[in-house]
């Protein structure tokens, strides 16, 4: 899996069998609720950290969006919210026609609110605070820099996700995203574009993986995984 400057390597054991395309080591059939509960969220936050190495990088901007109180609408509810989120993008989008952004949907159950709050990341230039706070209109705004940050998914997805299955989200997207994003590029050995596999696994011939690990797959038996990262530095946010 190529995404930007970070390329993910699984070798399995068996291939073509029911675990196959299921790298992440969990598995269900359906029958073990706990296990279909993480699956979904791991294939959802792989989903989401490969679409933002796909489409930011250390230049990128790290917005929180949160509600102040208000009486024209409920901020408690997901569909409110989106529906004026979606109203930010479109002037935002006025504004500047190249505007991108992934945004996961959180709630402030901290301080007892309940009230949605977005985590975005997007390709916004330089503004002041003041000036995103004017484009938002909905109330409070955080903006904080990635620098030197070498797998701008991985750790961005730290801060942005806590739980995705959040029942208030049931029947709603947990994450928000510009069209027109680049998606993460597979290929396979086993495909009939496999000479696009042997072309990126020469490619990685000399170079040593950042991370890897091996995993038993019921399915797919031993699993190696490995990740490049062609763009390493030490991961900080900073305000």
């Amino acid at each position: 899996m190529v995404t930007g400057n970070i390329v993910e390597v699984w070798s399995y054991e068996k291939l073509n069998t029911k675990g196959g395309n299921n790298p992440d080591g969990v598995e269900s059939d359906g029958s073990d609720p706990a296990a279909n509960y993480e699956l979904r969220q791991r294939k959802r936050r792989n989903r989401i950290r490969q679409l933002i190495c796909s489409n930011f990088d250390e230049g990128s901007k790290f917005v929180t969006l949160t509600f102040a109180d208000r009486t024209d609408f409920d901020i408690t509810c997901v569909q409110a919210c989106n529906a004026f989120f979606k109203r930010f993008v479109q002037r935002v989008k006025y504004r500047y026609p190249d505007f991108k952004y992934v945004a996961v949907i959180e709630f402030q159950d901290s301080n007892g609110r309940g009230a949605v709050h977005y985590h975005m990341v997007c390709n916004l230039p330089f503004l002041r605070k003041a000036e995103i706070a004017e484009l938002w209109q909905g109330g409070f705004v955080q903006v904080n820099r990635i620098d030197h940050v070498d797998n701008v998914g991985a750790y961005v997805v730290k801060y942005m996700l806590k739980d995705t299955e959040d029942p208030r989200l049931m029947g709603e997207n947990a994450y928000l995203h510009s069209r027109g994003l680049n998606e993460p590029y597979e290929v396979t050995s086993w495909s009939s574009e496999s000479s696009e596999f042997w072309s990126v696994a020469h490619a990685l011939q000399k170079e040593l993986p950042s991370y890897s690990a091996k995993y038993e797959s019921k399915y797919a038996g031993e699993v190696c995984y490995c990740q490049y990262n062609f763009n390493r530095h030490d991961d900080t946010i900073t305000e």
